[in-house]
This record gives C-alpha cells, structure tokens and sequence, in this order.
C-alpha cells in the first residue's frame, strides 16, 4: 500500500515539475544574435517634435569613422518643430543587412530639409559601418530580444572599448504601440563614456518580443551618424503622438495579456498536482476499505 502511494505521489510529483519547468524562462546570456524580422523591406519610423540635432558634413574627413564621438568636435546646430527619422532594410544575406536612412526635420521657419544616405549592419554583432565600409558604432534601435532581468545588454563595441548595460525587466513593463499594448524592458545608462565623449545618457524602452527600441529621445546612433547627424532629440509631440515610434510593418507579436499567465500556469501546476496526490491517496484508501 504504501509502495503504491509512493508511485502515485512521484507520477503526480514529476508531471506538476514538468509543467512547472515549462514556464520558467530559459536564460541566454546573448548579444550576438540575428533578428528574424530584419528582412528585406523591413522598416521602422520615428517621429519627434520641437527640438534640435547637430549635423556634420559625412565627406568632412574630420568626422571619418567614430570621430563624429569626439567631443572637441564642431557641428552645425539646426533647429525644427517637427523631424521623422526613418531606416528601412534593403537587401540582406546572412550576415549584412543593407539600410536606407532618412531623416527629414521642418525648421522654425517651416522649411523642410532632409538627408538621406545607406549603411551596413552586422545582423550579430549590430556593427554599423557606412558605403565605403568604414565603422560608425553599434546601433542600439534595437537590441537582443527576451532578455532576462539583468542581463549586459551592448550598446557600444569598437575594437577599444566595449560598453554594456543591464536590461530591465518586470511583468509590469509595457507600452502602448501602434499595435496596441506590448511588454517591454528598458536600457538605461547615465555617465557613459564613449570614443572620449563623456556624460552620455542613454534611455530606451524595447519590445520584449523583438527587442526593436519603441521609446527614446534617441540622442545619437550610428545610422544617425551615417546621414550626418551626430545628436538630435526626439521629444513626444502631443497627445495625438504619445510614443516617438509612430510606424513599421515589423511584426512586435502578440498584444499584452491582462493576465500574466506565465506567473499563473506554474502555481496552477503545482495546485493540480497537489490535488492528484490527494485523490490518489482517496482512491487506494477507498479501496482498502472495500477489499
């Protein structure tokens, strides 16, 4: 009799750490990674309102590389009341993904200027280098999906310096997108230093499912520099426009659940395994009684 029991508690035991185990979130320590959606005709837009950006001639030798970092540099200050900053994927092949940048601002006086220009990006290591094959920076308008809480997320690495920051991640982070609510993590990194430039702060919230940045004042980024703009600020631009992330037929997955069903199931498991014990334990006891 107790044999039997014995069994039925391991069975009952082992299928509850089954499902239990299935929804404990796998880690992987990753920044080297390829993202399924960087596909050909894959595209992201940002918009921003009143606000400024430094630009620098690209043919400038001055500015050649990662000098565009430098912080005794000079640049062009222009102001605007609107801006849209774009990149779109061209071409891709199992390594390279090749990028069409836009970027489009309406000065005070409502002219309308816009530079445009392409880049390559390293799909692993999120290198970006410009036409010529120069490197610019590690892009950081998206970075490694699903990360777990904690992890050394890499938003800069030359061949002097690497830089990280800890994602962070809780089931209480999440954002309204253009399809609808998504969990994300954010990245934030106050007094970076960079290339000799120093003070740099950094705040970007990510999707979790794709790791694409959703919400940022995105100061700087190598597909920035790659069409001359060495900073800019995107601010939120009214209530009709609440995130900087305003378009792209990149699919972020499915909407945010009201129930967090992957902290549920587990307990759920166990409560269902601790009642199969208990009616096993009935059962041979009930049996007993009528033998």
């Amino acid at each position: 009799m107790i044999e039997g029991k014995s069994k039925f508690a391991l069975l009952a035991l082992l299928t509850s750490l089954c499902i239990f185990s299935a929804f404990i979130p796998i880690v992987t320590a990753r920044d080297a990674f390829a993202p399924s959606w960087l596909k050909e005709g894959a595209y992201v837009k940002y918009i921003g309102g009143n606000g400024q950006a430094s630009i620098f001639d690209v043919t400038d030798p001055r500015f050649e590389g990662i000098n565009y970092m430098q912080p005794d540099q000079q640049f062009d200050i222009v102001y605007y009341s609107k801006v849209n900053f774009m990149w779109k994927c061209i071409s891709v092949n199992a390594t390279i993904a090749k990028m069409q940048i836009t970027f489009d601002y309406v000065d005070d006086d409502d002219y309308t200027m816009s530079r445009s220009g392409e880049a390559f990006v390293d799909l692993y290591t999120r290198a970006v280098y410009n036409v010529e094959g120069v490197f610019l920076g590690t892009t950081h308008l998206w970075a490694p999906a699903d990360p777990y809480d904690g992890q050394e997320i890499t938003i800069w690495a030359s061949d002097t310096e690497t830089i990280t920051i800890p994602a962070s991640i809780n089931e209480m982070t999440w954002t309204t997108t253009i399809q609808g609510k998504q969990d994300c993590f954010w990245v934030l990194g106050e007094n970076i230093a960079i290339n000799g430039q120093t003070n740099i702060r950094l705040s970007i919230l990510y999707d979790l499912n794709t790791g694409l940045g959703v919400m940022s004042t995105f100061r700087w980024d190598p597909l920035l520099a790659a069409v001359g703009v060495r900073d800019c600020v995107f601010t939120q631009s009214g209530i009709d426009n609440p995130s900087v992330f305003s378009d792209t037929n990149i699919d972020l997955g499915p909407e945010r659940s009201a129930i967090n069903w992957q902290q549920i199931l587990p307990y759920v498991a166990l409560v269902s395994a601790i009642i199969l014990v208990t009616a096993a334990l009935i059962v041979k006891r009930m049996r007993k009684k009528n033998q």
